[in-house]
């Protein structure tokens, strides 16, 4: 069993994303071939692997996972854990007394078509176990009652409830195991494939997503309250006081958030507060007189501010660049407000510092669209891609070709050497295709070791001359991990869109010929023929 430790910083531990289950579920061709199982329908085969990708698709592309709602985002996760894995019971768990525990967030128990919740299970009574999680990519018990890692729940929680076999993985948040993901296979023990365990560490990597997401929505929404109390309170009590100046100076002093005052018929600082002093970088005493606009980075965006709140009277959810004296630059949030002051009319600005949250936003919008091991697109993005350019090359009548790619021998590779340098040797072949495609290509990671090229307004020789660009880039020198030096090669197979086919058919055909190019050999480009589909 490979172990390592995620990195520090990520949402998860550095996990490919799985390819479907193995376990009760058709071979697939290539997998056919070497098993001598050419009497299975090839049609069968494919229209059951096809139904558990659906499924797992249809999970990433959930608009339930990014509403905040960790209740319903999970009841998702482990109702289509349980049915992609085909085991009885799915279930999350979340690191809860510093860690000396964990507590259920979701059972669901796949006969019954129920979902529970409240179960705890205490460090100390299972001290092995919890080792494992700390430093495990997965726990692939194939049979839980044996398993040292696993054996300590057999009185009390395996034999009780009929459960055989557990494939567990942990949750990693920012480099910190917070939870686990447990996967439950009952009355008889079952032997975990290593694509089950990827599958396993996406789902875990799913729930990291959907706890950072329901953080970042707390917090935004702490930051609206919050703001629009203190704006509240300044309306409210401006008017009470009938726009005292004295009192208004204080209630800006005393605010928790950067205040500032402006005079519209010059647009020069006329009060503010320490606060806003910092967040501009200048000295509280030099503040007032300056000019506005030398803060703003968009003036156009000053302008759409300042005609909606002349429009309006006042203005709330407006985002803008701004830079400090120093020449920081930061994203803020203002809400502003008409008033006089000093017998002027002015305008009354309560800013907040909401860099953090956006680079937080970016994050969680990178991670959704690429895969975290390789840098490049992951595979739901280039579905989504590859999806659009096919709307467009049928309306348009326009050529449109998709290569699938695969490492030859990978599996000797992480048999031989360990995952991680299977890892590094995915990277490798990412970077050297990387180097060598077009700028309009667009590349991803389809699961595995496999890749996928999307050729938008390219026709199928044109793409073929870009693949064998790729398998020469590939091949072009060992790969050195270590000390290991490896010969790395790819098999790419290429398919054409024909007018009528959906994106299914297409990456078939595409699929197919890669298959071709395998069993000829291998580090060869194969073409699917129009007649294919």
């Amino acid at each position: 069993m490979a172990t390592r430790r995620p990195a520090a910083g990520r949402a998860a531990a550095k996990r490919p994303a799985a390819k479907l289950p193995a376990a009760k579920r058709p071979v697939s061709k290539r997998a056919a071939s070497k098993r001598g199982a050419s009497k299975v329908p090839t049609r069968d085969i494919e229209e059951a692997i096809y139904a558990r990708r659906k499924a797992l698709a249809d999970l990433m592309h959930s608009q339930t996972l990014g509403q905040g709602d960790i209740r319903r985002a999970v009841n998702q996760i482990t109702e289509t854990a349980a049915q992609v894995l085909e085991v009885e019971r799915a279930s999350v768990w979340e690191l809860v007394d510093g860690g000396r525990a964990i507590e259920c967030i979701d059972l669901y128990e796949r006969s019954q078509g129920r979902h529970s919740a409240g179960a705890r299970i205490r460090a100390a009574d299972v001290p092995r176990y919890f080792a494992a999680l700390q430093t495990e990519r997965a726990i692939r018990a194939h049979d839980a009652r044996t398993d040292p890692r696993t054996s300590e729940f057999r009185k009390g929680y395996l034999s009780p409830l009929g459960i055989r076999s557990m494939l567990d993985a942990p949750v990693f948040l920012r480099g910190k195991m917070v939870g686990v993901v447990c996967h439950e296979h009952t009355k008889t023990a079952r032997r975990w494939q290593l694509s089950e365990e990827l599958l396993a560490g996406t789902f875990a990597d799913l729930v990291a997503l959907v706890l950072e997401t329901a953080a970042w929505h707390r917090a935004e929404e702490a930051l609206r309250v919050e703001r629009d109390a203190i704006a509240s309170k300044v309306v409210d009590r401006t008017r009470e006081l009938a726009q005292s100046e004295s009192n208004l100076r204080a209630l800006i002093d005393f605010s928790p958030v950067a205040m500032v005052v402006t005079r519209i018929a010059d647009s020069k600082i006329v009060l503010a507060n320490r606060r806003a002093a910092a967040m501009f970088e200048v000295p509280l005493h030099a503040i007032e007189g300056r000019h506005p606009p030398d803060h703003w980075v968009n003036l156009d965006e000053r302008a759409r501010y300042l005609t909606e709140v002349m429009r309006t009277g006042r203005v709330d959810d407006f985002e803008a660049e701004m830079r400090g004296a120093g020449g920081r630059l930061f994203w803020a949030h203002l809400s502003g407000q008409r008033l006089r002051f000093g017998g002027d009319d002015a305008l009354l600005a309560a800013i907040v510092d909401v860099t953090a949250q956006r680079q937080a936003h970016e994050e969680m919008r990178v991670l959704a669209s690429h895969d975290e091991l390789t840098g490049i697109f992951n595979r739901r993005h280039v579905e989504d891609i590859a999806r659009k350019e096919l709307e467009r090359a049928q309306r348009h009548s326009r050529p449109l070709t998709v290569a699938m790619m695969d490492a030859d021998h990978f599996k000797a590779i992480n048999d031989s050497h360990g995952h991680q340098v299977g890892d590094e040797v995915l990277r490798a072949i990412a970077s050297r295709c990387q180097q060598t495609l077009r700028a309009n290509d667009v590349f991803g990671r389809y699961g595995g070791e496999e890749f996928v090229v999307v050729f938008p307004e390219t026709d199928l020789e044109s793409a073929r001359s870009v693949a064998e660009r790729l398998r020469a880039a590939v091949a072009q020198g060992p790969v050195t991990v270590g000390e290991a030096s490896l010969n790395v090669t790819v098999s790419i197979g290429l398919a054409e869109f024909v007018r009528g086919q959906d994106m299914r058919m297409l990456f078939q055909r595409a699929d197919a010929a890669l298959y071709a190019a395998k069993e000829g050999g291998r580090n060869l480009v194969r073409a699917a023929v129009a007649t294919d589909a």
